[in-house]
């Protein structure tokens, strides 16, 4: 059984981060902030999450309760003290597991998350992946966004010149 993790991780301040803070504020919408809502899935014995929540079907919008991680894993029997958190890894490769997962999508502009790629020192799209952790070992890795970049028109001169036999001609 698939449980859904959720938790509001704050981006790291940069220039995207700082343009999102000024679009909530100008349009109301409080959800462009510098705050990212984040969710981790993981898998369960369905015997055991469903004692926990009380069914095997639903979600909090459908009136189910709403159970942070720690009290969750608590009743699995993780130290009461032991705290979570929600890691983000953004990376440019696509998780090898998921059949369906797409890159990272501005919400704004609805355009694909694009930056470059260190290695390559090409343009690709951003992908985030998501893992619940130990709260201690978290690490949050996120990539800017750059504008795509748009591929540059070809010098044509050189060859109509050769053509026609000269610029000039």
């Amino acid at each position: 059984m698939s449980v859904q993790f959720q938790q509001e991780v704050e981006r790291p301040e940069n220039a995207s981060a700082a343009n999102s803070v000024l679009i909530s504020l100008e349009q109301g919408t409080e959800s462009l902030g510098n705050v990212t809502r984040v969710t981790a899935l993981r898998s369960f014995e369905a015997n055991k999450a469903s004692a926990i929540l009380g069914s095997r079907e639903g979600d909090a919008t459908m009136g189910s309760p709403v159970m942070m991680a720690e009290d969750f894993y608590q009743r699995l029997g993780l130290p009461a003290d032991t705290q979570l958190s929600i890691q983000v890894t953004e990376n440019f490769e696509k998780n090898p597991r998921s059949k369906t997962q797409t890159p990272k999508v501005n919400p704004s502009t609805k355009e694909v998350v694009v930056a470059t790629n260190p290695l390559t020192g090409t343009q690709m799209p951003v992908y985030r992946h998501t893992d619940l952790v130990l709260a201690g070992s978290c690490e949050h890795k996120f990539i800017a966004g750059e504008p795509q970049a748009k591929p540059a028109m070809p010098d044509l001169t050189q060859q109509f010149a050769a053509q026609s036999g000269g610029i000039n001609s």
